[in-house]
């Protein structure tokens, strides 16, 4: 058969063929397009998952050097928290709470560094790890608090130990939590760069055999108990001092000026021992480059009386002179000691007494003797201070004295201040 133009036409078989061959084509081309563009997404994908990956793992490794920070803190606090060349009460409160501190804001910084994890596994390990270190250093800070404290006596001691085994146990999970991060990256060369951890160096001192031993240390440590501590934080004389003699060349004078209000009873007998408590208000004023310590009073609350007496101001140069220097006191008969006493401690003082002794210097001849009075100061919370006018005390003229001063507590230290005064004639 001829076509129109005179060419015989193709058989219907072969043009079949001839469709079939190019539909074949055309697929294959496009598999070959289709592959190449899933290789490529592929590559780059993973790339990009090695990328974040190696991202993470330095962010992880920069916070895990910053927990590894904590660690000498840690080891210090496990081995000399009961050593008084180490610690003492208030610095061993504060290693503990910098520590508990520090150790949940490294787990806060995990927690909104939002950052893709290698895996599920290795972002909640690693949650794990700074959780775990966070509530140890929780527990161990209860623990010494439960363990020093004398309130729960020695019942409390059982519960002290428990929690101290249980921080003991979160460091030490913890340290295991993060030993499998490291072998789960392993097969990752990126792991190589997250550091070691130094958190626990000896495991068997967080046993709970050991944790209760330790809790025993730290009740039976002394340093480290609850205790009222009395500081004598100015004297001053009245009459006041005319002068005072024998000054370091570096100190010049320090007025304070105690305006005091007083409510005195009735009765001849409170009148003559002059156990008067007075309202003081402190006004230091100082030009010197080695001042005084400076006096911080709190009013002391006055007994109820009938009568109430405002006496003039006493003015007097420096708190507390120095020592090697001589307070020269006008011509008296009598001589009035007022002493401000402070509780620096952390408990209430109960019992405690202050007591003056004026002793004449050998060098006087004029027959004077050593004369005392003894008086027992309220009770005292932590941080308040106490105005108290001593008796006055039986002085002779052109004498020279050793004013001694002394604030004791029941079981406490005592505080001691000494003040050379010459009494003219």
């Amino acid at each position: 058969m001829l076509t129109p133009r005179g060419r015989r036409a193709l058989p219907p078989t072969r043009r079949e063929h001839w469709r079939v061959v190019a539909a074949v084509v055309i697929v294959l081309v496009a598999c070959l397009v289709v592959g190449e563009v899933v290789d490529q997404v592929v590559k780059s994908s993973t790339a990009v998952g090695q990328r974040t990956d190696k991202t993470w793992v330095a962010a992880v490794a920069t916070i895990v050097d910053e927990s590894n920070t904590l660690s000498p803190a840690l080891h210090a606090i496990r081995a000399h928290a009961a050593d008084p060349a180490v610690f003492d009460r208030v610095t061993l409160e504060y290693a503990l709470a910098q520590l508990a501190r520090s150790a949940e804001s490294d787990a806060n910084t995990y927690r909104e560094l939002g950052l893709a994890a290698p895996s599920q596994r290795a972002d909640a390990l690693m949650a794990g790890v700074l959780n775990l270190r966070r509530a140890g250093a929780e527990s161990l800070a209860r623990g010494i608090a439960l363990a020093i404290s004398r309130r729960g006596g020695r019942s409390s001691l059982p519960q002290a130990g428990q929690l101290l085994a249980t921080a003991g146990s979160c460091f030490l999970a913890a340290d295991a939590g993060y030993h499998a991060l490291v072998v789960a990256l392993d097969k990752d060369a990126s792991a190589r760069r997250l550091p070691s951890s130094v958190w626990i160096a000896s495991p068997g001192v967080w046993s709970g055999a050991a944790a209760r031993a330790w809790a025993n240390d730290l009740r039976s440590a002394a340093i480290l108990a609850f205790s009222p501590v009395l500081s004598i934080v100015a004297v001053t004389l009245e009459p006041p001092p005319l002068d005072i003699t024998g000054l370091p060349a570096t100190t010049t004078v320090t007025t304070t000026t105690l305006a005091k209000v007083t409510t005195l009873p009735t009765t001849a007998k409170t009148a003559r021992k002059g156990h008067a408590r007075r309202q003081a208000t402190v006004t230091t004023s100082t030009t010197t480059s080695n001042p005084v310590a400076k006096v911080s009073t709190n009013p002391a609350r006055a007994k109820p009386t009938t009568t109430t007496t405002t006496l003039p101001s006493a003015t007097t140069t420096l708190q507390i002179p120095p020592a090697g220097s001589v307070s020269v006191v006008a011509a008296t008969s009598r001589l009035e000691v007022v002493v401000v006493v402070e509780n620096t401690g952390d408990a209430t003082a109960l019992g405690a007494y202050l007591t003056v002794v004026l002793s004449p210097v050998r060098s006087s001849h004029t027959g004077a003797a050593r004369v005392s009075a003894r008086h027992r100061l309220l009770s005292l919370v932590p941080g308040a201070s106490q105005y108290v006018v001593m008796p006055k005390l039986a002085v002779k003229h052109a004498t020279g004295y050793e004013l001694v001063v002394t604030a004791t507590i029941p079981s406490g230290p005592s505080a001691t201040r000494s003040i050379a005064l010459y009494v003219s004639n």
